[in-house]
Parts: structure tokens; sequence; C-alpha cells
């Protein structure tokens, strides 16, 4: 997911809104134009929200969830993103967990076509 953000943040960097509200803790220093494309903390909140709910833990899910929509309402309020950046870290979390699951499913699915391939050499 951040790779993909990385160069998705490379080729679509807007430069920051004149109303940006920066601090002096803000990670580059300073009013300059960093990956805004789209929010890596959504989408990461997002996957830790799914990944709860596929652990039956749905209190800490709805945690998430919630802490999420904080988030996003302070992301907006301090115009540290755009909407679309915030809507977009949204799929994009639904996204990659998708394909990590897919991924995992495929590995599980190798290694126990390989066992069986095992016994039956065995």
């Amino acid at each position: 997911m951040f790779t993909c953000r990385g160069i998705l943040g490379c080729s679509t960097q807007l430069p920051l809104p004149q109303e940006f509200l920066g601090s002096g803790v803000d990670f580059p220093v300073g009013n300059v134009s960093f990956f805004l494309f789209f929010s890596g903390h959504v989408a990461g909140a997002v996957i830790a929200s799914l990944d709860m709910r596929r652990m039956q833990r749905r209190g800490m899910a709805w945690l998430f969830d919630i802490l999420n929509v904080l988030q996003s309402l302070r992301l907006l309020a301090t115009r540290g993103h755009y909407t679309i950046d915030l809507a977009v870290g949204l799929g994009a979390g639904i996204l990659f967990d998708f394909l990590a699951g897919k991924y995992e499913q495929s590995k599980t699915t190798k290694t126990s076509t390989f066992s069986r391939s095992m016994k039956v050499i065995c």
C-alpha cells in the first residue's frame, strides 16, 4: 500500500492550499508540498479495522472506525488533505486488504498442494 502511495504521490503531487494550517512539528517542516494523494493514515486504519473484524474483535474495529472518522475530520479542518485523498484512502484500504487476503490465500493453497504432493511421493 505504501509503495503504491509513494508512486501516486510523486506522480500526482499538488501544491499545498493557501489556507494550509501547518505546525512546527509537521514533516517536512514548513509549507512545502508532500505526498497528499492518498491518505495513508486513513487506508491503514481501514485495514486495521477490517483485520479486527476478521479476528472477531468487533469492538476494537468500531473504535478504529470512530477514530478514523475523527482523524478525517481533523485532516479536513486543518486542510491537511483534500477530500478526495480521504475518499481514495478509504477505497485503497479496502482494496489492499482484499489483495493481501488473496495473496495470503494463494500462499496457503500452494503450501497445502505441496504438502499433499509430498504425501503422495512418500
